[in-house]
């Protein structure tokens, strides 16, 4: 429950005046403790030192870098998948068939390679004249 209590009207009447030197617009420095003090508290409290005008004017500044920025990440990564995947699909498959082609190209010369030793040496058939060979890599 909720206690109600009357409070007389001289109470009201009984206010202390300050005189000029008394009052001041500044709190005392006493009163003053910084480390309960928060950083948001103290930027609210730059809400009262900035004009409305200026503050309006960093608000929309702000907004504005902010929306570029997002814009320009969200360009930059659509732009670095079509890239990637255009280097998956085309030039990796190509990439591959040079390395097979490059392989088929040592192995044919490989093969050559075996072939000359016994083209210097060659053994006399019996009773037939030599016929000259022609010699062809394996694939042609």
């Amino acid at each position: 429950m909720v206690k109600l209590e009357e409070v007389p009207a001289d109470k009201f009447e009984q206010v202390e005046v300050l005189s000029e030197d008394d009052y001041s617009d500044f709190s005392d420095d006493d009163d003053f403790d910084e480390e309960d003090e928060s950083l948001l508290d103290r930027i609210t409290a730059l809400k009262d030192i900035i004009p409305l005008k200026y503050r309006n004017r960093m608000s929309s500044g702000v907004s504005t870098l902010t929306s570029w920025s997002k814009t320009g990440a969200t360009f930059v990564g659509k732009s670095a998948w079509v890239i990637t995947t255009s280097m998956f699909l085309l030039v990796l498959p190509l990439a591959l068939e040079i390395e097979k082609e490059q392989a088929l190209v040592a192995y044919e010369k490989e093969a050559m390679q075996q072939q000359v030793p016994q083209l210097q040496y060659p053994q006399p058939v019996s009773g037939q004249p030599q016929q000259q060979q022609n010699i062809r890599a394996p694939g042609f």
